[in-house]
């Protein structure tokens, strides 16, 4: 994984531990802090019209560049390569007023089935009252270099959804030296961005290659981590939010965001 990118953090969590921290202290007070009571933190690719990239948003983050991974908890940036193991799979609808005016809800699949009235565009159903319903591939994933960081998500959408059909098919049918299929959290995966245009804007996705299998040490914090993975409340409606909504800008210098996959 490249680092250095943007991590605000680095100069204060390199420092040596203090010597006068207490090997008898306890995290007495802390009890409620679980995974019910933890932002799962989303994964996202830097586009020309993210706010981590305009000095005048709140949310500009230094070094931070288009193309990037970017962490929306940890606010830090990883750079165009990220390597993961994929924990989890979920296809979910976020439901939307007409025109992007808002955010109504999250949904099954099953539900989204039956509130759908018009199924002709692909990947954006509408309801009756004429909301969208966009569809939503989502991965719940540790990064291979810091899985103590614990859970992320990374959600693709739109044109992102061929990459995620790909991406599973991959993961499903990948055969060991064995003869045996491996199961999607025994393989490690490359992320990289790349560059892509069309007559409406331009914007980065990624492309997804093996890179190897776990080591013996990562199967079992996986297996510690899939336990809790039911126990897991996530607010899918996160990921439509304005400052996580990646736009493009197309040729006319209009914000195009319809055929973004994140």
């Amino acid at each position: 994984m490249n680092k250095g990118y943007g991590d605000s953090r680095k100069s204060k969590s390199a420092t040596s531990t203090p010597d006068y921290f207490n090997k008898e202290d306890t995290t007495e007070g802390f009890e409620d802090i679980t995974t019910l009571t933890m932002a799962i933190p989303l994964i996202r690719v830097l586009q020309t019209l993210s706010p981590q990239l305009n000095k005048k948003k709140p949310e500009f983050v230094a070094g931070a560049q288009e193309g990037m991974f970017f962490n929306t908890v940890t606010k830090e940036v990883y750079g165009p390569i990220l390597n993961v193991v994929v924990l989890k799979f979920e296809r979910i609808f976020i439901e939307w007023l007409p025109e992007r005016g808002g955010l109504v809800n999250y949904h099954s699949p099953e539900h989204a089935e039956q509130i759908a009235e018009d199924k002709t565009v692909f990947g954006a159903w509408k309801t009756e009252s004429g909301n969208i319903l966009q569809e939503n591939y989502v991965y719940f994933v540790l990064l291979d270099d810091r899985m103590d960081e614990g859970v992320a998500i990374l959600s693709l959408a739109s044109t992102g959804i061929k990459i995620a059909r790909e991406w599973n098919r991959l993961m499903t049918t990948h055969i060991m030296e064995n003869g045996k299929r491996a199961l999607p959290f025994y393989l490690v995966w490359t992320l990289e961005t790349e560059y892509r245009e069309n007559d409406k804007g331009n914007w980065y996705t990624f492309k997804v290659q093996t890179k190897n299998y776990i080591t013996k040490q990562q199967y079992e914090k996986i297996g510690d981590e899939r336990k809790m993975l039911p126990s897991r409340q996530v607010d899918y409606t996160q990921l439509g939010t304005s400052e996580n909504t990646n736009l493009n800008t197309g040729a006319n210098g209009k914000k195009v965001d319809e055929d973004i996959p994140f």
